[in-house]
Protein backbone atom coordinates (compact mmCIF):
# COMPACT_ATOMS: atom_id res chain seq x y z
CA UNK A 1 0.00 0.00 0.00
CA UNK A 2 2.92 2.40 0.78
CA UNK A 3 4.47 2.20 -2.21
CA UNK A 4 1.26 2.53 -4.42
CA UNK A 5 0.37 5.57 -2.21
CA UNK A 6 3.42 7.44 -2.02
CA UNK A 7 4.32 7.87 -5.65
CA UNK A 8 0.87 9.34 -6.27
CA UNK A 9 1.68 11.89 -2.91
CA UNK A 10 5.00 12.29 -4.77
CA UNK A 11 3.42 14.02 -7.37
CA UNK A 12 1.24 16.08 -5.73
CA UNK A 13 3.34 17.40 -3.91
CA UNK A 14 6.14 17.86 -6.62
CA UNK A 15 3.09 19.98 -8.31
CA UNK A 16 2.03 21.99 -6.12
CA UNK A 17 5.88 22.90 -5.30
CA UNK A 18 6.67 24.22 -8.81
CA UNK A 19 3.15 25.73 -8.80
CA UNK A 20 4.47 27.67 -5.84
CA UNK A 21 7.93 28.05 -6.64
CA UNK A 22 6.56 30.60 -9.16
CA UNK A 23 5.70 33.00 -6.96
CA UNK A 24 8.35 32.93 -4.40
CA UNK A 25 10.85 35.44 -6.12
CA UNK A 26 8.15 38.32 -5.90
CA UNK A 27 6.95 36.89 -2.25
CA UNK A 28 10.49 36.94 -1.36
CA UNK A 29 10.03 38.88 1.40
CA UNK A 30 7.20 37.07 2.73
CA UNK A 31 7.58 34.46 4.97
CA UNK A 32 4.58 32.37 4.53
CA UNK A 33 5.04 32.16 0.91
CA UNK A 34 8.29 30.77 1.94
CA UNK A 35 7.26 28.48 4.28
CA UNK A 36 4.41 27.19 2.18
CA UNK A 37 6.28 26.07 -0.27
CA UNK A 38 9.46 24.45 2.28
CA UNK A 39 6.18 22.32 3.18
CA UNK A 40 5.25 21.04 -0.32
CA UNK A 41 8.97 20.92 -0.49
CA UNK A 42 10.12 18.45 2.73
CA UNK A 43 6.24 16.29 1.89
CA UNK A 44 7.94 15.71 -1.55
CA UNK A 45 11.17 14.83 -0.32
CA UNK A 46 9.24 12.29 2.99
CA UNK A 47 7.20 10.43 0.21
CA UNK A 48 10.36 10.04 -2.23
CA UNK A 49 12.62 8.66 1.09
CA UNK A 50 9.95 6.43 2.35
CA UNK A 51 9.64 4.63 -1.36
CA UNK A 52 11.09 1.39 -1.21
CA UNK A 53 13.82 2.18 -4.59
CA UNK A 54 14.96 4.93 -2.74
CA UNK A 55 15.10 3.36 0.47
CA UNK A 56 17.43 0.90 -0.63
CA UNK A 57 19.48 3.12 -2.83
CA UNK A 58 20.16 5.51 0.43
CA UNK A 59 21.20 2.17 2.46
CA UNK A 60 23.37 0.68 -0.25
CA UNK A 61 24.86 4.95 -0.40
CA UNK A 62 25.20 6.00 3.09
CA UNK A 63 26.13 2.45 4.57
CA UNK A 64 23.54 2.58 7.19
CA UNK A 65 20.24 0.48 6.91
CA UNK A 66 16.48 2.09 7.22
CA UNK A 67 18.34 5.28 7.32
CA UNK A 68 15.51 6.86 5.40
CA UNK A 69 13.32 6.22 8.22
CA UNK A 70 14.46 8.95 10.17
CA UNK A 71 14.82 11.04 6.99
CA UNK A 72 11.58 10.32 5.78
CA UNK A 73 9.94 11.60 9.55
CA UNK A 74 12.46 14.22 9.97
CA UNK A 75 11.08 15.86 6.69
CA UNK A 76 7.89 15.53 8.21
CA UNK A 77 8.46 17.49 11.83
CA UNK A 78 9.84 20.02 9.75
CA UNK A 79 6.77 20.35 7.20
CA UNK A 80 4.57 20.49 10.42
CA UNK A 81 6.44 23.55 12.28
CA UNK A 82 6.32 25.02 8.28
CA UNK A 83 2.97 24.15 8.52
CA UNK A 84 2.29 26.37 12.02
CA UNK A 85 4.20 28.84 10.64
CA UNK A 86 2.47 29.84 7.60
CA UNK A 87 -1.03 29.73 9.99
CA UNK A 88 0.97 31.77 12.08
CA UNK A 89 1.55 34.42 9.69
CA UNK A 90 -1.79 34.14 8.08
CA UNK A 91 -3.74 34.66 11.45
CA UNK A 92 -1.70 36.91 13.68
CA UNK A 93 0.40 40.32 13.39
CA UNK A 94 3.97 40.03 12.21
CA UNK A 95 5.71 40.68 15.03
CA UNK A 96 4.00 37.88 17.34
CA UNK A 97 4.09 35.72 14.41
CA UNK A 98 8.06 36.18 13.99
CA UNK A 99 8.17 35.35 17.85
CA UNK A 100 5.47 32.13 17.63
CA UNK A 101 7.21 31.12 14.41
CA UNK A 102 10.61 30.60 16.30
CA UNK A 103 8.79 28.48 18.73
CA UNK A 104 7.68 26.41 16.27
CA UNK A 105 10.64 25.94 14.23
CA UNK A 106 12.49 25.67 17.80
CA UNK A 107 10.01 22.87 18.45
CA UNK A 108 10.47 20.93 15.21
CA UNK A 109 14.62 21.16 15.79
CA UNK A 110 13.96 19.62 19.26
CA UNK A 111 11.86 16.70 18.33
CA UNK A 112 14.04 16.03 14.87
CA UNK A 113 17.07 15.50 17.08
CA UNK A 114 15.80 13.38 20.05
CA UNK A 115 14.43 11.53 16.98
CA UNK A 116 18.12 11.02 15.29
CA UNK A 117 19.01 10.41 18.94
CA UNK A 118 16.52 7.82 19.94
CA UNK A 119 17.47 6.09 16.19
CA UNK A 120 21.13 5.91 16.63
CA UNK A 121 20.28 3.51 20.15
CA UNK A 122 18.36 1.23 17.60
CA UNK A 123 20.17 -2.21 16.63
CA UNK A 124 20.86 -1.90 13.22
CA UNK A 125 19.47 -4.80 11.14
CA UNK A 126 18.61 -6.09 7.51
CA UNK A 127 16.35 -3.46 5.53
CA UNK A 128 12.70 -3.34 6.04
CA UNK A 129 11.35 -0.71 3.69
CA UNK A 130 7.96 -2.43 4.11
CA UNK A 131 7.61 -3.65 7.55
CA UNK A 132 9.73 -1.70 9.35
CA UNK A 133 7.33 -0.57 12.17
CA UNK A 134 6.27 -3.93 12.60
CA UNK A 135 9.55 -5.71 12.76
CA UNK A 136 11.09 -2.74 15.40
CA UNK A 137 7.59 -2.51 17.07
CA UNK A 138 8.76 -4.79 20.46
CA UNK A 139 12.17 -3.14 20.67
CA UNK A 140 12.03 -0.04 23.80
CA UNK A 141 13.81 1.96 21.98
CA UNK A 142 11.88 2.02 18.82
CA UNK A 143 8.94 2.49 20.99
CA UNK A 144 10.53 5.26 22.62
CA UNK A 145 11.26 6.75 18.87
CA UNK A 146 7.46 6.21 18.03
CA UNK A 147 5.81 7.67 20.83
CA UNK A 148 8.08 10.60 20.65
CA UNK A 149 7.28 11.47 16.49
CA UNK A 150 3.62 10.25 17.29
CA UNK A 151 2.91 12.58 19.49
CA UNK A 152 4.52 15.62 18.10
CA UNK A 153 2.79 14.12 14.70
CA UNK A 154 -0.64 14.18 16.48
CA UNK A 155 -0.42 17.27 18.17
CA UNK A 156 0.74 19.15 15.00
CA UNK A 157 -2.22 17.71 13.09
CA UNK A 158 -4.98 18.40 15.69
CA UNK A 159 -3.46 21.90 16.44
CA UNK A 160 -3.84 22.20 12.05
CA UNK A 161 -7.11 21.16 12.29
CA UNK A 162 -9.00 23.08 14.74
CA UNK A 163 -6.63 26.80 13.83
CA UNK A 164 -7.55 26.09 10.21
CA UNK A 165 -11.43 25.66 10.73
CA UNK A 166 -10.89 28.49 12.66
CA UNK A 167 -9.26 31.11 10.27
CA UNK A 168 -11.64 29.67 7.64
CA UNK A 169 -14.49 31.47 9.52
CA UNK A 170 -11.85 34.98 9.42
CA UNK A 171 -11.19 35.12 6.15
CA UNK A 172 -13.13 37.20 3.48
CA UNK A 173 -11.32 35.37 0.21
CA UNK A 174 -13.91 32.02 -0.56
CA UNK A 175 -10.94 30.58 -2.05
CA UNK A 176 -8.48 30.82 1.79
CA UNK A 177 -11.82 29.49 3.25
CA UNK A 178 -12.48 26.79 1.27
CA UNK A 179 -9.08 26.08 1.34
CA UNK A 180 -8.28 25.90 4.87
CA UNK A 181 -11.70 23.72 5.48
CA UNK A 182 -10.26 20.98 2.80
CA UNK A 183 -6.76 21.56 5.07
CA UNK A 184 -8.59 21.09 8.23
CA UNK A 185 -10.40 17.63 7.01
CA UNK A 186 -7.28 16.55 5.47
CA UNK A 187 -5.50 16.73 8.99
CA UNK A 188 -8.50 15.07 10.76
CA UNK A 189 -7.83 11.99 8.31
CA UNK A 190 -4.60 11.72 8.96
CA UNK A 191 -5.26 11.20 12.47
CA UNK A 192 -6.04 7.62 11.30
CA UNK A 193 -2.96 6.81 10.78
CA UNK A 194 -1.71 8.05 14.27
CA UNK A 195 -4.17 6.11 15.79
CA UNK A 196 -2.40 2.53 13.84
CA UNK A 197 0.68 3.78 15.05
CA UNK A 198 -0.50 4.93 18.60
CA UNK A 199 -1.79 1.21 18.44
CA UNK A 200 1.77 -0.31 17.49
CA UNK A 201 3.15 0.74 20.82
CA UNK A 202 0.75 -0.08 22.81
CA UNK A 203 0.48 -3.88 21.09
CA UNK A 204 4.22 -3.94 21.17
CA UNK A 205 4.08 -3.52 25.07
CA UNK A 206 1.66 -6.77 25.32
CA UNK A 207 3.05 -8.99 22.41
CA UNK A 208 0.53 -8.34 19.94
CA UNK A 209 0.77 -6.97 16.24
CA UNK A 210 -1.59 -4.76 14.13
CA UNK A 211 -0.17 -5.70 10.94
CA UNK A 212 -3.95 -6.41 9.28
CA UNK A 213 -4.23 -2.39 9.63
CA UNK A 214 -0.92 -1.38 8.00
CA UNK A 215 -3.21 -0.44 4.68
CA UNK A 216 -5.49 1.69 6.77
CA UNK A 217 -2.42 3.34 8.57
CA UNK A 218 -0.74 4.72 4.99
CA UNK A 219 -4.20 4.82 3.43
CA UNK A 220 -4.88 7.72 6.16
CA UNK A 221 -1.53 9.10 6.18
CA UNK A 222 -1.47 9.38 2.76
CA UNK A 223 -5.25 10.59 1.92
CA UNK A 224 -4.60 13.18 4.90
CA UNK A 225 -1.77 14.97 3.58
CA UNK A 226 -2.86 14.96 -0.02
CA UNK A 227 -5.88 16.57 1.17
CA UNK A 228 -3.57 18.95 2.91
CA UNK A 229 -1.48 19.80 0.24
CA UNK A 230 -4.21 20.64 -1.80
CA UNK A 231 -6.44 22.46 0.48
CA UNK A 232 -2.76 24.99 1.02
CA UNK A 233 -2.99 25.01 -2.61
CA UNK A 234 -5.93 26.17 -3.74
CA UNK A 235 -5.78 30.09 -3.09
CA UNK A 236 -2.61 29.97 -4.20
CA UNK A 237 -4.12 28.46 -7.74
CA UNK A 238 -7.05 30.57 -7.60
CA UNK A 239 -4.73 33.51 -7.41
CA UNK A 240 -2.80 32.17 -10.34
CA UNK A 241 -5.97 31.86 -12.34
CA UNK A 242 -7.00 35.19 -11.57
CA UNK A 243 -3.54 36.61 -13.03
CA UNK A 244 -4.16 34.44 -15.71
CA UNK A 245 -7.46 35.94 -16.40
CA UNK A 246 -6.13 39.16 -16.06
CA UNK A 247 -2.89 38.73 -18.42
CA UNK A 248 -5.66 37.10 -21.01
CA UNK A 249 -7.64 40.53 -20.87
CA UNK A 250 -4.19 42.52 -21.47
CA UNK A 251 -3.38 40.35 -24.71
CA UNK A 252 -6.90 40.54 -26.33
CA UNK A 253 -7.06 44.40 -25.43
CA UNK A 254 -3.63 44.88 -26.81
CA UNK A 255 -4.62 42.89 -30.39
CA UNK A 256 -8.06 44.22 -30.26
CA UNK A 257 -6.73 47.91 -30.06
CA UNK A 258 -4.75 47.51 -33.07
CA UNK A 259 -6.98 48.94 -35.85
CA UNK A 260 -7.64 51.90 -33.66
CA UNK A 261 -4.00 52.76 -33.27
CA UNK A 262 -3.54 52.00 -37.06
CA UNK A 263 -6.00 54.46 -38.04
CA UNK A 264 -4.23 57.30 -36.16
CA UNK A 265 -0.74 55.75 -36.91
CA UNK A 266 -1.24 55.33 -40.69
CA UNK A 267 -2.12 58.88 -40.64
CA UNK A 268 -0.02 60.78 -38.02
CA UNK A 269 2.97 58.01 -37.55
CA UNK A 270 4.26 60.83 -34.91
CA UNK A 271 2.32 59.40 -32.17
CA UNK A 272 4.46 56.17 -31.90
CA UNK A 273 6.61 56.32 -28.97
CA UNK A 274 10.53 56.11 -29.59
CA UNK A 275 12.07 53.73 -27.47
CA UNK A 276 15.62 53.35 -29.04
CA UNK A 277 17.09 55.31 -26.31
CA UNK A 278 15.66 53.13 -23.63
CA UNK A 279 18.52 50.92 -22.11
CA UNK A 280 18.62 47.39 -22.33
CA UNK A 281 16.96 46.77 -19.13
CA UNK A 282 14.28 49.47 -19.88
CA UNK A 283 13.52 47.67 -23.04
CA UNK A 284 12.92 44.42 -21.13
CA UNK A 285 10.30 46.09 -19.18
CA UNK A 286 8.73 47.17 -22.73
CA UNK A 287 7.85 44.07 -23.81
CA UNK A 288 5.73 43.11 -20.62
CA UNK A 289 2.32 43.32 -22.08
CA UNK A 290 0.76 45.75 -19.28
CA UNK A 291 3.41 48.54 -20.82
CA UNK A 292 2.50 47.43 -24.74
CA UNK A 293 -0.94 47.88 -23.42
CA UNK A 294 -0.32 50.88 -21.84
CA UNK A 295 2.17 52.78 -24.82
CA UNK A 296 -0.93 51.51 -27.31
CA UNK A 297 -3.42 53.25 -25.46
CA UNK A 298 -1.44 56.43 -25.10
CA UNK A 299 -0.42 56.49 -28.87
CA UNK A 300 -3.92 56.17 -29.12
CA UNK A 301 -4.77 59.42 -27.00
CA UNK A 302 -2.37 61.19 -28.37
CA UNK A 303 -3.65 60.35 -32.16
CA UNK A 304 -6.87 61.73 -30.80
CA UNK A 305 -5.27 64.82 -29.40
CA UNK A 306 -4.13 65.34 -33.18
CA UNK A 307 -7.33 65.10 -34.81
CA UNK A 308 -9.61 66.92 -32.08
CA UNK A 309 -8.97 70.19 -34.44
CA UNK A 310 -10.66 68.18 -37.46
CA UNK A 311 -13.66 67.03 -35.60
CA UNK A 312 -16.75 68.79 -37.09
CA UNK A 313 -20.22 68.99 -35.10
CA UNK A 314 -22.32 68.05 -37.78
CA UNK A 315 -20.53 65.19 -37.91
CA UNK A 316 -21.45 64.18 -34.48
CA UNK A 317 -24.75 65.28 -34.69
CA UNK A 318 -24.97 63.22 -38.30
CA UNK A 319 -23.65 60.34 -36.42
CA UNK A 320 -25.82 60.52 -33.25
CA UNK A 321 -28.90 60.76 -35.62
CA UNK A 322 -28.15 57.33 -37.30
CA UNK A 323 -27.04 55.44 -34.22
CA UNK A 324 -30.05 56.35 -32.26
CA UNK A 325 -32.37 55.05 -35.18
CA UNK A 326 -30.27 51.98 -34.99
CA UNK A 327 -30.94 51.65 -31.49
CA UNK A 328 -27.77 52.83 -29.44
CA UNK A 329 -27.88 55.15 -25.94
CA UNK A 330 -25.26 55.58 -23.44
CA UNK A 331 -21.61 54.54 -23.20
CA UNK A 332 -22.44 52.25 -26.21
CA UNK A 333 -23.95 55.06 -28.48
CA UNK A 334 -21.17 57.71 -27.61
CA UNK A 335 -18.16 55.48 -28.55
CA UNK A 336 -20.13 54.80 -32.08
CA UNK A 337 -20.27 58.62 -32.49
CA UNK A 338 -16.35 58.44 -31.45
CA UNK A 339 -15.72 56.17 -33.73
CA UNK A 340 -17.02 58.41 -36.72
CA UNK A 341 -15.37 60.91 -35.16
CA UNK A 342 -12.01 59.50 -34.93
CA UNK A 343 -12.68 58.10 -38.76
CA UNK A 344 -14.11 61.55 -39.81
CA UNK A 345 -11.38 63.27 -38.48
CA UNK A 346 -8.07 61.83 -40.01
CA UNK A 347 -9.91 61.71 -43.33
CA UNK A 348 -10.54 66.30 -42.45
CA UNK A 349 -7.01 65.95 -41.94
CA UNK A 350 -5.42 64.05 -44.66
CA UNK A 351 -7.24 66.23 -47.01
CA UNK A 352 -6.46 69.42 -44.94
CA UNK A 353 -9.55 70.42 -44.32
CA UNK A 354 -11.00 72.07 -41.06
CA UNK A 355 -14.52 72.77 -39.87
CA UNK A 356 -15.02 76.92 -38.89
CA UNK A 357 -14.41 77.91 -35.51
CA UNK A 358 -17.60 77.59 -34.47
CA UNK A 359 -18.36 73.88 -35.86
CA UNK A 360 -15.56 72.23 -33.84
CA UNK A 361 -17.00 70.04 -30.52
CA UNK A 362 -15.16 66.74 -28.33
CA UNK A 363 -15.36 63.59 -29.18
CA UNK A 364 -18.48 62.08 -27.93
CA UNK A 365 -17.27 60.47 -25.38
CA UNK A 366 -15.13 62.74 -23.57
CA UNK A 367 -17.05 62.84 -20.59
CA UNK A 368 -16.73 58.94 -20.08
CA UNK A 369 -15.42 58.37 -16.12
CA UNK A 370 -12.46 56.15 -16.07
CA UNK A 371 -11.09 56.04 -12.87
CA UNK A 372 -9.29 53.15 -13.03
CA UNK A 373 -6.41 52.36 -15.38
CA UNK A 374 -8.70 49.07 -17.04
CA UNK A 375 -11.20 51.96 -17.54
CA UNK A 376 -9.53 53.81 -19.64
CA UNK A 377 -8.70 50.90 -21.56
CA UNK A 378 -12.43 49.75 -21.69
CA UNK A 379 -13.40 52.80 -23.38
CA UNK A 380 -10.93 52.75 -25.72
CA UNK A 381 -12.02 48.86 -26.66
CA UNK A 382 -15.30 50.00 -26.99
CA UNK A 383 -14.75 52.79 -29.57
CA UNK A 384 -12.67 49.97 -31.69
CA UNK A 385 -14.91 47.53 -31.87
CA UNK A 386 -17.49 50.33 -33.72
CA UNK A 387 -14.69 50.81 -36.16
CA UNK A 388 -14.98 48.66 -40.02
CA UNK A 389 -12.53 45.97 -40.84
CA UNK A 390 -10.62 48.28 -42.58
CA UNK A 391 -10.72 52.27 -41.76
CA UNK A 392 -12.37 54.22 -43.64
CA UNK A 393 -14.88 57.21 -43.96
CA UNK A 394 -18.17 55.48 -42.33
CA UNK A 395 -20.90 55.39 -45.91
CA UNK A 396 -23.70 57.58 -43.66
CA UNK A 397 -21.05 60.40 -43.15
CA UNK A 398 -19.67 61.21 -46.45
CA UNK A 399 -22.29 63.78 -47.42
CA UNK A 400 -21.79 65.31 -44.01
CA UNK A 401 -18.37 65.34 -44.22
CA UNK A 402 -18.61 66.42 -47.96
Amino acid sequence: MKDLLHPISLVVATLGFLCLLRDVPTRRRDPASTALAAVFLLSGLSFLFSITPMWNFLDRALGTVNLSVPLAQGCVVALLACQQVVLTYWGSQPEIALRRSRRWLGAGFAVIAGLLVLFALLTPNARHPIDFTLYYAHDDWYAAYLTLYITAYTFAEVFLACTCWRLAHRSPRVSVRVGLRVVAVGAGVTLGYSAVRIGNVIAGAFGASLASWEGFAWTCGDVGTILTLVGFLIPTVADQAQRARYTIKLYRGYFALYPLWLAFYSEAPEIQLPIDRVDRAQRRRFRRISIRLYRRAVEIRDGRFVIRQYLDAAVREGSEAHHRVRGLHGLELSAAVTADQILAGITARAEGTRPAPDQLTEFADSERQTSRPMDDIDALLDVARHLPRQPARAPHLERVSA
